[in-house]
């Protein structure tokens, strides 16, 4: 289980945990002024295909984290909700907390639904973990709670393909594939080629912009006992200038190596296709893990095909 009083009492982390969570969701987020307990709320917009047109629908949402003392969220930390709701002009409350609403609450939230003009819905501790875990939320947990993301290392996920799955793995997604075994690699051996990943020095910086170095597949060759890693290499896209060259990261991984070696003798010869991608961070279209990163290549990274050369791909 996710422990919620990892996050500081002062609510501040949690509210960004929520805000994160609600826009990996497909929601709208932005933030309202300060709420009636000195908290700010959030707006979300609710955007729907419906059977005969689309629709939006407007909610205020109130994040509260008592999950340092463990007592649940009260009437006098709701007071005010109708009123607020008709100030942003919402047609929802969503009430989230890290522990959970009381009786009495519950009791108001139907009071106030019955009357037809506002819907009324909650989330405790235990729906936020449950909408947590799902590929695109999954890396909060690493993110948010470091130490109970130990108890989250890995989560796989099926595919249509008995030989390829999608996973999770800290704050990555990426895929896994076998040649021909009906279960995917040794996840001791991707947690290996993940940490020479991280091994990289990237280029320090204290600005938002970042360059950042994302797995994005891992192909076993299960008959010959080889690997093909597949990554990306994101940096800002006027900072050409100061990216790690190919050669570098080369000597680094020890592309055409043995993964594992003891001075005598390697195994599991491992190659790597690292792209260079320059991209613009402030860009409402830029997320580390976005589809564009993985829709193109699917059939090679389940099929072990390389993208490209070596670094070939800089722009």
């Amino acid at each position: 289980m996710i422990d919620f009083s990892e996050l500081p009492t002062d609510g501040i982390k949690f509210e960004q945990l929520i805000r994160e969570l609600l826009i990996r969701c497909g929601f709208e987020v932005h933030w309202t002024g300060v709420g009636p307990d000195a908290g700010r709320d959030l707006v979300v917009i609710e955007k729907s295909d419906g059977p005969l047109a689309p629709f939006e629908r407007k909610w205020l949402v109130s994040c509260k984290h008592y999950a340092k003392s463990g007592k649940s969220v009260g009437l006098s930390d709701i007071n005010g909700i109708v009123d607020a709701c008709q100030a942003v002009d919402a047609q929802g409350f969503l009430l989230v907390c890290s522990t959970q609403p009381s009786a009495a609450v519950l009791r108001r939230f139907k009071e106030i639904e019955s009357k037809g003009k506002i819907m009324m819905r909650y989330w405790d501790s235990i729906e936020i973990e449950k909408r947590l875990n799902t590929p695109a939320t999954f890396p909060l947990i690493s993110i948010f709670f470091p130490k109970s993301s130990k108890l989250f290392s890995w989560k796989i996920y099926n595919t249509q393909s008995p030989s390829f799955w999608a996973a999770n793995y800290k704050d990555y997604f990426l895929y896994l594939s076998s040649r021909t075994a009906n279960t995917f690699p040794a996840l001791s051996d991707v947690e290996e080629i993940i940490r020479k990943l991280e091994s990289i020095k990237l280029p320090e910086r204290k600005s938002w912009d970042r360059h950042y170095i994302r797995p994005r597949a891992v192909y076993f060759d299960n008959k010959h006992g080889n690997f093909i890693v597949f990554a990306d290499y994101l940096y800002p896209k006027d900072e050409y200038d100061s990216i790690v060259p190919p050669q570098e990261i080369k000597k680094v991984l020890q592309d055409g190596m043995g993964l594992y070696s003891n001075g005598a003798s390697m195994w599991y010869i491992t190659h790597w296709d690292i792209r260079y991608i320059p991209c613009s961070q402030i860009s409402d279209h830029f997320h580390l893990d976005h589809k564009d990163y993985y829709e193109p290549f699917m059939d090679r990274y389940r099929m072990g095909l390389t993208r490209s050369g070596f670094g070939s791909e800089m722009y």
